[in-house]
């Protein structure tokens, strides 16, 4: 496969799968290890954040390359037929599995998350609601691919990047205010709003990338790297700035986005050898499964360690080395005997009409 920075569906970009295995094992950390380590840093939020800048550049990519292809009323049914095949039917089956299974609370709040309104349930809920808790973000991911082609496909090509500045525009200015206008609510940073920033810088580089502008266009990017260990180091001394968990937020995507740009075209040297390893590779491959199952690691642990009585199993190194196994295991099962067949169907939706 041809290697290309607009993310297309004929392109492959090997680091880029190892940032998705860093973001995966970001969100799981957070989950499984308790908060006393984890030394202030926002891994679950972090990783969330580069798996939705990943997001932005690759289907935005997508987008702009179909923009080429003259039909576009083919490729949008092409992307969304594609990302049904890619998405949905891992998460309807572990809805599914829950539900048999009567893994509580999935068969009370059903219709939110076959919905994709889970984002929505928590917010309303203004709490998080057991292991399902992380479908949040995949509900963000689904109701941005509502509109995004459209806009990519349909507008006019000088409004583009003036569109796409307005998406970051409108995250940023919702996390650092809605928190001032509506004090004492929670979870707004749920909701897709506050979420446009990261899936904004994300398509912001992909439109850098299809118009082929210079590389110093993004490489200041990587200034957001000492600016946040400067915020950070600011606020663990004691002391905040205005906005200051807003500026920190937006830092980390700055270098997100740097991260991106960088592993698209390719790092080199030790950095290209240690992001281009066979495990980490496999871990990015199958990283959907991964994220998708580790929230539920924790139920066949408890089972295991109930039917050896041996309740101490499943807390400590040895839970979460259970949990771990569990979900890779899980993931690799899904992806070899049941994603891989099914994303063998995304063959039959070409974006471009065959000739």
């Amino acid at each position: 496969m041809n290697e290309s920075k607009t993310g297309t569906s004929d392109s492959y970009m090997p680091q880029l799968d190892a940032l998705r295995a860093f973001a995966v094992a970001s969100v799981a950390y957070s989950h499984w290890i308790p908060e006393k380590y984890h030394f202030g840093l926002p891994w679950g939020s972090g990783g969330v954040r580069l798996f939705f800048v990943l997001s932005g550049f690759l289907i935005t990519g997508i987008l702009l390359r179909c923009r080429e292809h003259g039909d576009l009323l083919f490729a949008a049914r092409a992307f969304y037929a594609r990302r049904f095949l890619r998405i949905f039917p891992l998460f309807y089956a572990v809805l599914l599995i829950a539900v048999i299974l009567n893994i509580r609370p999935v068969r009370a709040t059903l219709p939110w998350h076959m919905s994709y309104l889970s984002n929505f349930y928590f917010f309303c809920n203004q709490g998080w609601d057991g292991p399902i808790s992380h479908f949040w973000s995949l509900a963000v991911e689904e109701q941005f691919y509502l509109f995004w082609p459209a806009v990519i496909l349909c507008l006019p090509n000088r409004y583009i990047g003036a569109c796409i500045v307005g998406l970051i525009v409108t995250g940023v200015l919702s996390r650092l205010f809605l928190d001032q206008v509506f004090p004492g609510v929670k979870l707004l940073n749920v909701l897709p709003n506050a979420n446009f920033d990261s899936l904004g810088l994300g398509s912001l580089l992909a439109l850098v990338a299809a118009r082929e502008f210079k590389d110093s266009r993004v490489r200041w990017l990587i200034a957001g790297v000492p600016i946040y260990i400067v915020l950070f180091a600011i606020r663990n001394l004691g002391f905040a700035l205005p906005f200051h968990r807003g500026c920190e937020h937006l830092a980390i995507l700055l270098s997100f986005t740097w991260l991106v740009n960088a592993a698209s075209t390719g790092f080199n040297g030790l950095s290209k050898t240690f992001l281009e390893l066979p495990m980490l590779l496999y871990l990015g491959r199958i990283s959907y499964g991964v994220y998708v199952l580790h929230n539920f690691a924790s139920l066949p642990v408890r089972f295991l360690a109930d039917i050896v009585g041996f309740p101490n199993l499943q807390f400590g190194i040895s839970g979460i080395v259970l949990m771990t196994i569990f979900t890779i295991g899980g993931a690799s099962l899904s992806w070899h005997c049941f994603e891989t067949p099914i994303n063998k169907l995304k063959q039959r939706f070409p974006y471009k009409i065959p000739v």
